[in-house]
This record gives structure tokens, C-alpha cells and sequence, in this order.
């Protein structure tokens, strides 16, 4: 089933900034404004984006037996230590990883 949209005309609670997407034969997929589509025109929605999402950059790592303790990596590189955090701390150590994803650039 096609998406475009012929039985009706477009109304304002379906444009983005007063437009919708309207084909043209000629031109193929047009911005245009929605009140300016004719009858039987072929239209649809402009699909609205996903949010955007600020990408975690630092991560939080158990260093494991040997290590015995957690490590901070900058976009997966070994940045900091976390020397006085053990196994039971790990809360503790995701919360300040939380914090550098916060507050770092």
C-alpha cells in the first residue's frame, strides 16, 4: 500500500511548518506548502525525526581479578582509575561515569 495520500486534502495538523511532502511528475518529491495541494494530488506527511540522543562518551570498566579495581574510558580509550573503588562499588563507580558523561564535553 502506498503512502501517499489522495482521498484528502491536507490540513495544517498535518504539516510540518505549514508543509507536506507532495509529488510532481515532473519534479518527483516536493516541499509545499499544504494549503496550496490540490484535489486528488498525491501527498504525505513530513516524517518527523527522532530526538537526538547525546552519544555517552565515557564508560565504566572492571579492571577484573588481576586488576581489583575500575577504570574510566574516554570513547574507548583508558582515560582514569578508580584506584579506592572495588567490586562493591560499583554503583558508585557508574554514578561518577554518569557524572563525566554530564558534565565532560
Amino acid at each position: 500500500m502506498s503512502e501517499w495520500i489522495t482521498d484528502r486534502l491536507p490540513t495544517v495538523e498535518d504539516a510540518v511548518h505549514y508543509c507536506v511532502l507532495l509529488w510532481d511528475e515532473d519534479d518527483g518529491v516536493l516541499v509545499w506548502s499544504y494549503d496550496a495541494v490540490n484535489e486528488g494530488q498525491p501527498w504525505q506527511p513530513i516524517p518527523k525525526p527522532n530526538p537526538y540522543v547525546k552519544p555517552k562518551r565515557w564508560t565504566v570498566k572492571w579492571g577484573g581479578d588481576d586488576a581489583d579495581f575500575f577504570a574510566l574510558f574516554d570513547s574507548g580509550k583508558f582515560s582514569y582509575y578508580l584506584p579506592m573503588l572495588f567490586r562493591e562499588h560499583a554503583d558508585a563507580a557508574q554514578r561518577i561515569c554518569d557524572i563525566y558523561n554530564e558534565v565532560m564535553p
